[in-house]
């Protein structure tokens, strides 16, 4: 059995903001949820009678406090995230935005950040952020990639202060949600990069078309017009 196969996706957006003069990128501290305690674009999902792109603008509001104009967002790419043991896989459409309005503001879930692009911290993001993140800022896109990530294991309670033990959610039977997400996702004591650990990837760069939509087998099934 493929420990990679997936049998339903969840549709996410990303939007990374990138000062081209000053050569810096605007990031957000997650202080909660899914990816807690790493740094990241901004995004989430795309909520009932949105398009993507309006789900990617409203994300960005609510975590930042600004807003871009729909024509200056420009779609990047199509990354499809795969988990071992999970069926669901997150389809994350990716945009980039050099222009915007508005001040930008902390909010509950994410603390914005100002970074040199040479100083990104990539450390402390997701494995994956080095791979693809680097081709953006260089103009490689539209790019589609395969992100492949294995669980990495939970740090045992003991003598040493600061390790905690985390029980991982009961798994739901429904068909639509992804085990993934309903998994603690960070502890004190996981390490800075985050909970997974980088097991395979593939990273399609200066693609013809921009990917709109991504096959369960992994394939583009369509593109933007």
């Amino acid at each position: 059995m493929d420990p990679f196969h997936i049998t339903s996706k969840k549709v996410l957006t990303l939007v990374m903001v990138i000062d081209k003069d000053n050569q810096k990128i605007l990031l957000g501290y997650k202080k909660r949820g899914f990816g807690a305690h790493l740094w990241n674009g901004f995004g989430g999902k795309v909520e009932p009678g949105e398009t993507v792109r309006q789900g990617a603008l409203r994300e960005l509001q609510e975590e930042a406090g600004i807003t871009v104009d729909d024509h200056k967002i420009q779609k990047a790419g199509l990354l499809l995230f795969l988990f071992e043991n999970d069926p669901m896989g997150l389809e994350c459409h990716v945009y980039k935005a050099y222009e915007y309005h508005g001040e930008i503001r902390e909010c509950e879930e994410m603390r914005p950040q100002w970074f040199d692009i040479k100083d990104i911290p990539y450390e402390q993001m997701w494995e994956d952020d080095k791979i693809w993140l680097p081709e953006l800022l260089k103009g490689q896109d539209p790019f589609y990639g395969r992100i492949y990530l294995k669980r990495k294991p939970l740090e045992v309670e003991g003598e040493e202060e600061g390790k905690v033990t985390v029980a991982a959610a009961a798994p739901s039977s429904t068909s639509n949600v992804s085990l993934t997400m309903v998994t603690v996702p960070f502890t004190t004591a996981q390490p800075k990069s985050g909970p997974f650990a980088l097991f395979d990837h593939r990273l399609d760069l200066n693609l013809s078309k921009i990917p709109k939509e991504i096959a369960f087998d992994g394939t583009i099934a369509s593109y933007e017009d």
